[in-house]
């Protein structure tokens, strides 16, 4: 079994030989391991060819991007079914069933894996009473709009460079999550009442956390403990209040800043990058000119 397997790709146990394998037949063309907490985006361009039966590790989500395509595929070793694969249709595939597909063309798709933390965090807030197993009902050739438009703002994100930082990862992890336990989950007793009182004060710490703290590469898990909530409860708590969620939040926090920084020092743009928590210059003009529609140094030459 090869050690580093999972730090170059998605793997999977290999039925047969009971062998720690890649979850794809040939390297993904993009991902975003090292990238982003608690989910792994890769996609992939295959051509033809027959999937040994393979038990994922962590609950999966498929995402067609290519032209139209039949596969054939098996689950636990039961029957053979068919199903005609188009553009923005998913795939919904659990851990620990038994998988196996092969198709007759090429095929381009996205491949979106949960960390199983992640998962049992947000099943713990929205699963109303005790379980032992966190059961997603595996679906081939849905049409989930939600799950299309999230995925590709994680591709689209990706391919950017990662300007939006980790915190944006881990937030459309979460939602993904809840959104597979909501839709897709044989649990059926969910909780879908939320109620959190919380002061004005803590707002205002988690608030003055943030500005205090741009450039760092801020989490999620991190600004909920502030406020000893889950990961998910706190999305929920804090775009209630302040109308945006927290990824939103701390983007318009940093973009403000680097607007001030720019006007009003002389601090050369990857200082500027720095102190707004951009890993490097290339992300910050990224992430700039995304929301003010021109980059840092035309900004500054504006004023």
């Amino acid at each position: 079994m090869s050690s580093n397997v999972k730090s170059e790709q998605l793997s999977a146990i290999h039925v047969v030989s009971g062998n720690l394998v890649p979850m794809s037949s040939k390297p993904p063309i993009l991902s975003s391991t090292n990238h982003w907490n608690g989910i792994v985006l890769e996609q992939h361009y295959l051509p033809a060819f027959e999937c040994p039966e393979l038990c994922l590790q962590q609950h999966s989500i498929n995402i067609w991007l290519g032209n139209s395509c039949q596969i054939d595929w098996r689950l636990a070793g039961g029957r053979l079914h068919s199903t005609q694969m188009r553009r923005g249709l998913v795939n919904v595939t659990p851990k620990g069933i038994p998988t196996q597909a092969r198709w007759h063309q090429e095929i381009k798709f996205l491949l979106v894996s949960f960390d199983s933390s992640l998962f049992k965090r947000v099943a713990d807030e929205l699963i109303i009473g005790s379980y032992r197993t966190i059961e997603i009902i595996p679906q081939r050739g849905v049409c989930d709009r939600q799950i299309l438009h999230l995925g590709m703002a994680l591709k689209a994100e990706l391919e950017a460079g990662c300007p939006s930082g980790k915190l944006y990862g881990e937030s459309v992890a979460i939602a993904l999550a809840a959104h597979l336990l909501k839709t897709y989950s044989g649990t059926r007793q969910l909780n879908s009442e939320f109620e959190v009182h919380l002061s004005k004060r803590q707002l205002r710490q988690v608030i003055d956390y943030i500005y205090d703290n741009l450039a760092l590469e801020l989490t999620v898990a991190e600004l909920a403990s502030l406020v000893n909530m889950s990961s998910y409860s706190f999305c929920r708590w804090f775009k209630r209040l302040m109308g945006l969620s927290p990824h939103q939040y701390v983007i318009q926090c940093r973009i403000e800043r680097a607007k001030f920084l720019l006007a009003y020092t002389q601090l050369p743009i990857i200082e500027i990058a720095l102190q707004v928590g951009c890993s490097s210059q290339s992300n910050f003009t990224t992430l700039f000119r995304k929301h003010i529609g021109i980059t840092p140094k035309a900004y500054r030459e504006m004023i």
